[in-house]
């Protein structure tokens, strides 16, 4: 609300990075989990590196940074819950925390894709509603760019020149969002799941409509300006409460009662993806892949395991989501920062590249995870914050020390690269 159009930049490059994603990603890793049966993102490291070290930092890397991104849901399902219901911030989220839970233990992987194409629907029609019926209550786009020109020329630019968003912000939202995109476990462990590689042309092109699509919500903050600006609407007390505000202000009941479906629908799909991988990252890569060594466990006992440890991470995430920072989009966006830093280097240029090692790939991802983790505790607590966001300092880090620990170290053949093994996965 307070920032404009470069608050906005995130969903462009967030949407571009979907492209990125699949242009190196998408057909590379479901060609390698047609050979060797990758399952998740720790597997195809482990089966690059040949490292269960690797796995292990990876898999650590993203409980770290699914527990961090859940937070931030949970915080938006709070807020979004209070406003709905009427009742205090606590209250509603025990009450949306209950609901998830339910729903994400009692089901699963393939319960998460239903649940996520049908949500995502929803969304759909909620986000064209509010950015169709949010234009005329301010008058069109000719004016509300001048009226937000008129309280601050920078609030219409891509980046501030004095404000806080300024050009190194900027930068760093695309090296978190447009190059980071390819560490988000939550997305690009789904194209394990792709059946033909023919459709992978047509599920991007979805996939970035979809996004662009469901991202015109993120308009309410600027409608929210402008209408406060103009006497029509209470200031909200905290920038988290804008689109509930704003959607319970401006819409008849009947309709507020379908965007608030469609909010909440986004906050829960992706609640329970990270619900997914975060249980993932605990039962398969850390217990059953490390400390049981590979042990095969029967589908009922990891059924089981997995339930417990989802049920776990609810319990932390919500104990913390009671009194959570003030801004959800940061926590996000710090878990952002983890994935790309961490992950990123190691998956993407790894799988394309043959020179890179086990030794820089550990090296690498410790690195990213690190600094993007330290950085920013040493940001939020006002100790020390460097000129681009933490993530992106922890991105190019992890990204250089790669490349160079690589180059310095001695060569390894890996199975990915076999001669008999399609040598041209990417």
């Amino acid at each position: 609300m307070k920032n404009g159009y470069p608050n906005m930049m995130i969903i462009i490059f967030a949407t571009a990075g979907i492209f990125v994603s699949f242009l190196v990603l998408a057909k590379p890793m479901r060609k390698i989990t047609q050979k060797f049966g990758a399952l998740t993102i720790p597997d195809l490291l482990e089966i690059r590196y040949n490292s269960k070290a690797v796995r292990g930092i990876a898999a650590i890397a993203i409980l770290g940074g699914a527990i961090g991104y859940q937070m931030a849901q949970y915080k938006a399902l709070g807020n979004m819950l209070q406003t709905v219901l009427g009742v205090d911030y606590q209250l509603a989220l025990i009450i949306g925390v209950a609901i998830l839970t339910f729903y994400v233990v009692a089901g699963g992987m393939v319960s998460a894709i239903w649940t996520d194409f049908l949500q995502t629907l929803i969304m759909i029609v909620g986000s064209l509603i509010v950015f169709i019926g949010g234009m005329n209550l301010v008058g069109g786009f000719s004016q509300l760019n001048s009226d937000l020109s008129n309280i601050n020329p920078e609030l219409v630019q891509a980046y501030h020149t004095t404000g806080p968003i300024g050009i190194f912000a900027f930068i760093s939202y695309f090296f978190i969002y447009v190059i980071g995109h390819q560490g988000q476990p939550h997305v690009v462990s789904k194209f394990y799941m792709i059946k033909k590689l023919s459709l992978l042309k047509w599920a991007c092109i979805i996939a970035a409509s979809t996004y662009a699509i469901t991202g015109l919500l993120s308009f309410t903050g600027l409608y929210a300006r402008v209408l406060v600006e103009r006497g029509d609407m209470a200031v909200p007390p905290s920038p988290d409460m804008v689109a509930p505000m704003f959607i319970e202000a401006y819409f008849p009941s009947v309709v507020a009662g379908l965007i608030f479906a469609a909010v909440m629908a986004a906050i829960m799909s992706t609640s329970e993806a990270f619900l997914l991988i975060a249980s993932q990252s605990v039962v398969r890569d850390i217990y059953q892949q490390i400390i049981k060594k590979g042990e095969e466990l029967s589908q009922k006992k990891e059924l089981a395991l997995s339930r417990w440890v989802t049920f776990g991470i609810v319990a932390f995430t919500f104990l913390i989501s009671l009194n959570p920072p003030d801004l959800v989009g940061w926590l996000g966006n710090a878990s952002w920062g983890i994935f790309a830093a961490s992950l990123v280097p190691v998956l993407s240029i790894g799988i394309i590249w043959k020179r890179a090692t086990r030794i820089a790939a550990i090296w690498s991802s410790s690195l990213g995870f690190i600094f993007s983790v330290g950085l920013y505790i040493l940001s939020v607590n006002d100790i020390y914050t460097p000129a681009l966001d933490t993530g992106a300092v922890a991105f190019m880090i992890s990204a250089v020390s790669f490349v160079v620990i690589s180059l310095v170290t001695k060569p390894e053949t890996n199975l990915i690269f076999d001669e008999n093994t399609d040598k041209k996965l990417a």
